[in-house]
């Protein structure tokens, strides 16, 4: 991986460009994710039911690849060809199972939308992610967890049927069995604020890793503050995904900290662990309920053989489980959006398969499922490499928590079925880390030259 990203290394943090065309690209970029962030309180609490508005995001989305044509601002190299080669492969497929399978060329549009329309997202939003801009995403996540932390308190000490609780659908959700409420933030499903809250703890952990003096959030006692409120965020949630996540985001940081080979930020990393008995402590007190059914969840006898089968179906399954098929069940035939106005749109997805990467095998047959899959695991684990490069050559630390946090997501976690919410978040965190690689912090990194990153702007 990190021999098939070397592009030219045209600024660091002193010269980083700030063109009108990145200006207006970073512009892009922080409206896709504010809109990202407010969209499903805008669907639940204001517009419940109106589904269309899933695709809001695509709006400021479409708008930067225009850009990007129009200005040449991407990135180009291997990542570039890789979407292009992996595109058109899944197109064909999608138009050979709607030849020979009669499968729904509506189907088949949302499917290659949710599979392939958020990719290039890592070549036009990566170029725009100088370290100016890079500062200002942490900054805004981070700070954002004490809002967020409020409201997720909110959620968790309210009934789940509260109007605080509403999906987007308008409806209540909670655990199955229990009268516990899911809490989602200003999301309209926990899966989408799980993410989140994996990426404001990466970021966080980020800062902890840095010296004081480069940190984002400078003041120490804000730092600390907002590292007890993103713990408290996922802590609450009732959700062993997105503690999941979370905790793959501190351990990432711990791996962090031995590569930077620095006693500080071990000490700061290991008195964060020290932390987390306190903001757990603390969610008992706030809802003790959550507290106990998220325990229960972890380490209950009836959830013990659920725990195992995700484990297990979570990292061999799409292997294992999908019979062997040339053509597959059909692209888009898991994706909820492609059946909107059936009576049973929602057991689409559960037909094939609830784990993202076994239903994917099965949508484009075992052939193309299998490369689909592999490419994506194996880019996670590339990322991770580059992301350790970058911190062990003086870069921004951040990166290792979060390549850690974005391969458990694309590995165990969802990325087609609800692509426009969950594809677009991992496309961002996947950004940051390209821009890192783009736009060092540290002028003494020399990578080597390769494929221009971008023309002339």
């Amino acid at each position: 991986m990190a021999t098939t990203l070397q592009f030219v290394n045209e600024a660091n943090a002193e010269s980083a460009p700030d063109t009108a065309s990145i200006r207006l690209m970073a512009r892009y970029f922080f409206a896709c994710f504010w809109v990202i962030l407010f969209t499903g309180a805008i669907r639940k609490w204001m517009f419940p039911g109106t589904s269309a508005l899933y695709l809001t995001q695509d709006v400021p989305i479409f708008l930067a690849y225009l850009f990007a044509i129009y200005s040449g601002v991407f990135s180009r190299g291997y990542v570039t060809l890789g979407i292009i080669a992996l595109g058109s492969a899944i197109i064909l497929q999608a138009l050979t199972q709607i030849v020979i399978s009669g499968l729904n060329p509506f189907v088949a549009a949302v499917g290659i939308h949710h599979y392939l329309f958020y990719l290039p997202m890592l070549v036009i939003f990566s170029v725009c992610l100088t370290p100016r801009y890079r500062r200002d995403f942490v900054r805004w996540n981070v700070l954002l967890s004490l809002p967020m932390c409020l409201l997720a308190i909110a959620q968790a000490q309210s009934p789940k049927g509260a109007w605080i609780n509403k999906t987007s659908e308008g409806e209540a959700f909670g655990l199955p069995g229990a009268e516990v409420a899911r809490v989602s933030g200003t999301f309209n499903f926990v899966s989408f604020y799980g993410i989140w809250v994996g990426m404001a703890v990466a970021l966080c952990m980020g800062e902890w890793l840095m010296p004081k003096e480069k940190r984002v959030i400078k003041n120490q006692w804000l730092l600390l503050l907002c590292t007890f409120t993103v713990n408290i965020c996922h802590l609450v949630s009732a959700s062993r995904a997105t503690i999941g996540l979370a905790g793959v985001s501190i351990a990432g940081a711990m791996v962090a900290a031995v590569v930077l080979k620095s006693s500080r930020a071990t000490l700061a990393i290991a008195g964060i662990l020290f932390l987390l008995p306190v903001a757990a402590a603390m969610t008992y007190v706030i809802s003790p309920d959550e507290f106990n059914i998220v325990k229960e969840r972890f380490t209950g006898d009836n959830y013990q053989t659920d725990n195992k089968a995700r484990l297990i179906e979570g990292t061999i399954g799409f292997a294992t489980i999908p019979r062997f098929s040339l053509i597959g069940a059909g692209i888009g035939m898991g994706v909820d959006a492609a059946h909107i106005g059936s009576s049973d749109s929602y057991n689409f997805t559960y037909t094939l398969s609830e784990t993202d990467i076994i239903r994917n095998v099965m949508e484009l047959g075992s052939p193309l499922g299998m490369i689909y899959v592999l490419t994506r695991l194996l880019f996670g684990v590339g990322m991770i490499f580059i992301a350790l490069r970058i911190a062990g050559s003086g870069g921004s630390p951040h990166v290792v928590p979060l390549s850690f946090f974005l391969l458990a997501q694309i590995y165990v976690g969802d990325m087609t079925r609800n692509a426009s919410m969950t594809a677009t978040q991992v496309m961002i965190g996947y950004s940051f880390i390209l821009g890192a690689w783009y736009y060092p912090d540290n002028a003494s990194v020399d990578l080597d030259a390769g494929d221009s990153l971008m023309r002339s702007a």
